[in-house]
């Protein structure tokens, strides 16, 4: 029997009122030894023993990174490390609503710290580089996405020098989550060399409207020939993150001035002037783009235009939506039967078979429906819920028995049927019994299920409102630096002092202005 048709019987999901009986029974119903405990105790405590056995024990006890996939022992990545410390500070945030936590808030905040710090460990490593990329601004010089899980330190592998490091977004990511975890009140960064090197970051990714990086799949250009180009997802998430730490103290409200992060207001100027006029395209190769679902929905919010915002989604729906997820982006080859792993880049007009039989991602079903809760779109949030239960596969192994797999794939012996007739087919999931279960997804859907049954507010996991305009905002104080006005449409005039005395400058450094610029 061919491998595909067994992969895609090992992995066929439950449909139809029985699997919604078994999973309904699964998180709802409370078990006997619990009976006494409230309802809503009942759900969190489901979901923490969801997210202790799909994401907290995949974490590196040495370096806090976490894999991609659970049973991988090898490399820790960026990206899928920081979507996994915001599921275990959401649920920590659950926790802290109860009067009696039982020490499980404390012990999933900390976890996120430490993948945090983690990661900033593994990039202060490469502290050089940085300095050398604000000078060269080349790809050679960028900040690594994904480290020796171990150690936290560079991987030494021939097939590290072909991976798409230069990602802008990635960074921006980073630095929109700290804000949001130290505006929760949580301590992340401990000392004033950590603060040189964020502010470091913040210049590190300033120039991202000039600066082609290889985007959210790290390939570049739909061809993956190795080239890179400006991504409009990259360019809003640069934006968010630029809009919130400008101005934000690391050491949160017992902080001073000398642990202020600062934005040259230009250059976001200009990242949000290149960013809207992308939009709704995703870049020169790629008409759309799945990415930019997160980029101006959760988490990053990076338009409060609503109708730029209603054009971009439903763009992406209409082009890239499927029965089982949504493409990445069209002509795809990434999970396909088709493509070749043995080598790093496509040959020219290979992705012309890729046309139509593109894997489909559930993930991004669980980022429409968590945008829309936090937006108050109940309904829209609703649709695309029921549309992602529909995907879980079942894995007795796990709380509640189902997981989101990390794709939907086309049968080799059914690609003809699918290209005459989209969504024809019946896709098989990806097998999670090879590489484990993939952490990136879960991880959402975990901060999903806290959104949609009340467990966490919007503000609990956006505490600085990004996904309110600007506008409506509750107007925060902020004596250091600020283009919030600019954003509403008010011109903003900054002044450079130059103090002619170390008398002066030492009256300047007092009240929050550092003399001799």
């Amino acid at each position: 029997m061919p491998t595909a048709l067994l992969k895609r019987r090992s992995a066929k999901p439950l449909t139809g009122n029985l699997r919604l009986r078994r999973l309904t029974k699964a998180y709802l119903e409370p078990i006997d030894d619990v009976k006494e405990l409230s309802p809503t105790v009942i759900k969190i405590d489901q979901i923490y023993d969801l997210t202790q056995v799909l994401i907290v024990q995949c974490q590196s006890v040495t370096s806090g990174l976490f894999p991609r996939y659970s049973k991988d022992r090898d490399v820790g990545y960026v990206k899928d490390s920081i979507y996994c410390a915001m599921a275990c500070w959401a649920c920590s945030v659950a926790y802290k609503r109860l009067d009696d936590d039982r020490g499980r808030q404390t012990e999933l905040r900390q976890t996120a710290v430490k993948t945090m710090r983690g990661i900033l460990f593994s990039w202060m490593q490469q502290s050089k580089n940085l300095d050398a990329f604000k000078s060269q601004n080349s790809s050679e010089f960028a900040l690594h996405a994904r480290f020796d899980l171990s150690s936290g330190m560079c991987l030494e592998t021939p097939n590290d020098k072909h991976y798409g490091h230069l990602q802008m977004d990635l960074a921006a990511l980073y630095l929109l989550t700290l804000v949001q975890m130290i505006s929760a009140g949580v301590k992340v960064i401990y000392t004033h060399h950590e603060v040189n090197f964020i502010q470091n970051l913040v210049f590190y990714i300033e120039r991202t409207y000039r600066t082609p990086d290889f985007g959210m799949w790290e390939r570049g250009t739909r061809y993956n020939n190795g080239k890179p180009e400006l991504h409009a997802s990259s360019l809003g998430m640069v934006k968010a993150a630029l809009e919130a730490i400008n101005g934000f103290n690391l050491y949160g409200s017992t902080g001073t001035s000398a642990s202020v992060i600062y934005v040259d207001i230009d250059g976001h100027n200009r990242n949000r002037t290149t960013f809207e006029t992308i939009l709704p395209r995703e870049s020169n190769s790629k008409n759309t783009d799945a990415a930019l679902l997160l980029t101006v929905g959760w988490p990053a919010f990076a338009t409060h235009d609503e109708n730029l915002f209603e054009k971009t989604v439903k763009k992406c729906i209409r082009r890239l939506e499927g029965r089982f997820g949504l493409r990445r982006f069209l002509r795809d080859g990434y999970r396909t039967e088709l493509e070749d792993n043995s080598k790093s880049f496509y040959d020219e007009h290979e992705t012309a078979q890729f046309q139509s039989v593109e894997s489909q991602f559930p993930i991004f079903l669980a980022c429409i429906s968590l945008t829309a809760y936090i937006r108050a779109n109940q309904e829209y949030g609703d649709v695309y819920f029921k549309k992602l239960q529909k995907c879980l596969v079942a894995d007795e192994s796990v709380p509640g028995g189902y997981i989101v797999p990390e794709c939907y794939c086309v049968d080799e012996f059914l690609m003809d049927k699918e290209r005459a007739q989209s969504n024809s087919t019946d896709l098989y999931a990806l097998s999670h019994q090879e590489f484990g279960h993939h952490l990136w997804s879960n991880a959402i859907y975990i901060i999903l299920m806290l959104k949609r049954e009340g467990l966490i507010h919007s503000g609990d996991i956006d505490p600085i409102n990004r996904h309110l305009p600007a506008s409506q905002r509750p107007k925060m104080f902020n004596r250091h630096s600020a283009f919030q006005g600019s954003m509403e449409g008010d011109p903003v005039v900054q002044v450079a002092l130059i103090s002619e005395s170390p008398r002066l400058q030492m009256m300047l450094s007092t009240f929050g202005r550092v003399g001799g610029w």
